[in-house]
């Protein structure tokens, strides 16, 4: 009795799949290699209902051309064949003729066009995986580790484009474009594992993770919580690499799940109060071999600080950045209304803002659209660091307002919610902290700068001021919302605040100064402007 190979099995699969049978009738004809032929036979499915795209004359000759001379280079021994890894689904299909050829006929039978069409597909394109798909099918004829390398390094580089992308339209970091990135450059780590002497590529690997890590790090704020596994393996895959210098010999990583609580960002003076144990202005992290520039800090050195929050609270120093010597290159902010979109920059409130390489649109930026910028140190002068809108999608819906007043109570580590010249903040894992003006701790005075959805103020930025002011007083900038004639209070950015005995109340939509003291629970407006 004759055994059919798979392959054979495969094309008999194909061609009646063409002729309208369904993949569960075929798996049913072969149940011995259902779990094999699944992932294939669903793909030509999908790629069979995919509308049809114009192909450039003489594609599918040109392909199926380079497809033969592959298949007699493998047939003839002259190159040995990787596999694609399992983890985009095509790993473990067949051997390297037969899956080759086998590939190649589900795109020309089902319509060779659709790879063609979807070159240009985004994350939340059902095209998207025939884009990867294809860009795996282009590195099975490549004969050399180190262009490899440099292809996937290419690839990887166009996932935090296409991220990007969907970020400047108004979406959130999508989970697909974030495995495929992390995935390729794995695969490019690995080939320089093997080819240790390519001083060359070791250089891209490790300049590309670094700016791919700072690029995540600017992004946590767009990561939706279902993709935020993918978010913290890719973070952890290229921190670690940064660690190890390309050279696979660390003895320390970071895990990733001591990355899926969030990233926080925290300037302050640093002392240390046990064996990795430091405190930074108050809020206890700790900084090892793990942390990035870490042989440059001394007790009682002032720098900022990438803190990566672990799924048990746990705070730990990704990387640090000194200022002894110098202000911190971030922790500037402008906001305001947009004058002017240039492609080197924005105009704000008629404020001139360079881009650079590396300034990050989190939304589309139309001329009155109400931004705040962060802003960065370079040795070309201050740049914009990153874009986003001020106030959230509606003015109705989310408030920004400033806020000053005095730390009541503990602010200690896990403390989700701060008392600040008694309104009640939440602390989310996105809020950055300024602590150069001292310690966060019961007593200090505050800049909080805020969000108000409606329920609760959530604080953006908490900045400690040196300041000499008691702590029944506070100060507030913000939006005038109405008056409540009920409670008899200003609305101001959704806050509560009782207006003065005396004066008129501001005009709807104006922006106040309001200083105000403490009277029982409630804040009662000195002055205003």
């Amino acid at each position: 009795m004759s055994v059919r190979s798979f392959h054979s099995i495969l094309t008999d699969c194909l061609e009646a799949m063409r002729t309208g049978s369904t993949v569960e009738q075929c798996l049913e004809r072969f149940p011995k290699h259902a779990k094999r032929l699944r992932p294939m036979l669903s793909l030509a499915e999908k790629v069979s209902r995919t509308p049809m795209a114009a192909v450039p004359a003489g594609a599918q000759e040109r392909t199926w051309r380079t497809v033969s001379d592959r298949v007699s280079e493998l047939r003839d021994g002259k190159r040995g064949f990787v596999m694609p890894r399992v983890g985009l689904g095509f790993g473990a299909w067949v051997r390297p003729v037969a899956f080759t050829a086998s590939f190649v006929l589900v795109f020309t039978a089902f319509g060779g066009g659709v790879a063609y069409a979807s070159q240009d597909a985004l994350p939340d394109s059902p095209l998207y995986p025939v884009k990867l798909a294809g860009e795996d099918v282009r590195l099975w004829f490549v004969t050399d580790d180190k262009r490899e390398a440099e292809i996937l390094l290419d690839q990887s580089e166009q996932r935090m484009e296409e991220i990007l992308a969907m970020v400047g339209d108004g979406k959130q970091v999508p989970d697909n474009a974030l495995s495929a990135m992390q995935e390729r450059n794995e695969r490019a780590s690995d080939i320089l594992l093997a080819h240790p002497e390519e001083t060359t590529l070791r250089a891209r690997v490790l300049t590309q993770a670094q700016e791919q890590e700072d690029t995540l790090i600017t992004l946590w704020t767009a990561v939706p919580e279902d993709a935020r596994p993918e978010y913290a393996t890719a973070m952890a895959h290229l921190h670690n690499v940064r660690l190890d210098g390309g050279s696979g010999n660390s003895f320390v990583s970071v895990r990733p799940e001591e990355l899926t609580g969030g990233i926080l960002n925290i300037s302050g003076q640093a002392l240390e109060i046990g064996d990795g144990v430091w405190s930074v202005g108050g809020v206890e992290v700790r900084i090892d071999e793990r942390t990035i520039g870490r042989n440059d800090l001394q007790a009682g050195t002032s720098a900022s600080f990438v803190v990566a929050r672990a799924t048990n609270g746990r705070l730990h120093v990704l990387s640090l950045a000194s200022f002894q010597n110098g202000p911190s290159s971030t922790g500037a902010y402008v906001s305001g209304a947009v004058d002017e979109v240039r492609s080197d920059g924005i105009s704000v409130a008629g404020q001139f803002i360079p881009y650079d390489s590396k300034t990050l649109e989190t939304f589309p930026v139309t001329v009155g659209s109400h931004v705040e910028i962060s802003l960065q140190n370079t040795s070309n002068g201050v740049v914009a660091n990153s874009v986003g809108p001020a106030g959230g999608p509606t003015r109705s819906e989310v408030q920004t307002f400033t806020f000053e007043g005095t730390i009541e109570g503990n602010v200690g580590n896990g403390i989700t919610n701060w008392t600040i010249g008694g309104v009640s903040f939440r602390i989310p894992a996105t809020t950055s902290f300024d602590f150069r003006g001292g310690n966060a701790a019961s007593g200090a005075r505050v800049q909080v700068d805020a969000i108000n959805r409606g329920d609760q103020p959530e604080a953006i930025r908490i900045t400690v001021l040196a300041s000499l002011d008691t702590a029944d007083t506070a100060s507030i900038i913000g939006t005038f919302d109405s008056y409540d004639t009920d409670e008899g209070v200003w609305i101001i950015s959704g806050l509560p605040i009782v207006p003065p005995e005396t004066g008129e109340d501001p005009p709807e939509g104006a922006i106040v100064s309001i200083e105000a003291h403490r009277l029982g629970s409630d804040l009662v407006v000195s002055d205003y402007t």
